[in-house]
């Protein structure tokens, strides 16, 4: 398995709940292996088995889709 690590720039997230929203959100989408995301940056660091999941696929997770409030871009890797 060959990992690699996605860093997203995360809008919408107020509080601790939001952060762990997202989080939950990204764990379930298949081929993520770990996440993690500060609320202070609005960053996100996404760790994802390359043969399962791109970064530009992560953007299309049901958490970023409406009706929700978050939304998300590829930051710079």
């Amino acid at each position: 398995m060959e990992s690699e690590k996605a860093k997203l720039r995360i809008y919408g997230m107020t509080c601790d709940d939001c952060v762990a929203t997202v989080i939950r959100g990204l764990r379930e989408q298949e081929g993520v292996l770990d996440v993690r995301i500060s609320l202070r940056e609005g960053m996100g660091e996404v760790e994802l088995d390359h043969a399962r999941v791109r970064p530009e696929d992560l953007l299309k997770n049901r958490i970023f889709s409406k009706p929700s409030h978050y939304r998300a871009t590829l930051a710079d890797r």
